[in-house]
């Protein structure tokens, strides 16, 4: 039967298939681009690779957002739904709102390491650095091997011109993980800043 919940949750299914992941959100959240001004719409060409099937209609991300946040509203103690939401937030470069999401999934989940790293990610890109730094440092003696929280560290060193610190990251990571996709690029940066 096709309750409104069933709908919501078959739509935040569609629509986060897309979705590729922590890994590549923390990596939006180092980019140094501003967020774009204004999201466009999402076509299925834009999504073949992703969970829309060919000759989908158009998506309007505007809509996508308002239902997801129904959806969290309606089950704030859901963290599947909180993140969904949180990510697309953060997809959409909605970064303040997406920290508050975060915060509150954060609050449901002290212990994932992921999602802290995620809410520090998205606090060091609204300009809470001593904020995001406190989230990544708490992910890392949960995990003091989880390498987005190293790499989130890693990012915020190089920041503060602390290339020592930084350096310790990179080395941190190659140890953890050799073939860690991130780590030449993260070399290559250190390289620039020494």
């Amino acid at each position: 039967m096709f309750t409104s919940r069933n709908i919501h949750f078959a739509i935040l299914g569609i629509i986060l298939g897309a979705v590729t992941g922590y890994v590549v959100a923390f990596y939006q959240a180092a980019a140094a681009a501003p967020p774009p001004e204004e999201p466009h719409s999402a076509t299925a060409s834009d999504t073949q690779g992703g969970a829309l099937p060919a000759n989908h209609p158009d998506v309007n991300p505007q809509q996508m957002l308002e239902l997801l946040k129904k959806a969290a509203e309606d089950s704030p103690n859901q963290p599947d739904v909180l993140s969904r939401y949180a990510n697309e937030l953060f997809q959409a470069g909605k970064m303040e709102e997406s920290a508050v999401w975060y915060g509150k999934l954060v609050a449901l989940q002290p212990k994932d390491t992921d999602v802290r790293s995620l809410y520090g990610a998205v606090l060091w890109r609204i300009g809470k650095k001593d904020e995001a730094k406190t989230q990544l440092q708490t992910a890392l003696t949960q995990d003091p091997k989880h390498v987005p929280s190293l790499h989130g560290l890693f990012i915020i060193a190089l920041d503060g011109h602390d290339v020592a610190k930084a350096t310790e990251y990179v080395r941190r990571i190659e140890q953890i993980d050799p073939s860690y996709a991130g780590l030449a690029d993260l070399k290559a940066r250190l390289a620039a800043a020494k």
